[in-house]
């Protein structure tokens, strides 16, 4: 249980940083280059900086991807393979 509560927490804060990039990015600029901007480098930069969470550029790409699902936007990316 100690696993599964901890999974959902990493998920959740990733999930927070990610949607964090892409909806500061829209209010950034209108148009969807901004968006298309934003890096799986960044989100793995950011989850370090507020949360001491190490990620690859797969699972960044990811989480990437989902938040900008989440959002409304579009998104080309497959997850990685499990």
């Amino acid at each position: 249980m100690l696993k599964t509560l901890r999974a959902r927490q990493r998920h959740s804060r990733l999930m927070k940083v990610a949607r964090h990039l892409v909806q500061g990015a829209a209010v950034l600029a209108s148009d969807t280059a901004a968006r298309e901007r934003i890096t799986p480098a960044q989100v793995a930069c950011l989850a370090f900086a507020r949360h001491q969470l190490r990620i690859d550029d797969e699972e960044a790409a990811d989480y990437l991807a989902a938040a900008l699902v989440a959002d409304g936007y579009h998104s080309d990316h497959r997850p990685a393979a499990i």
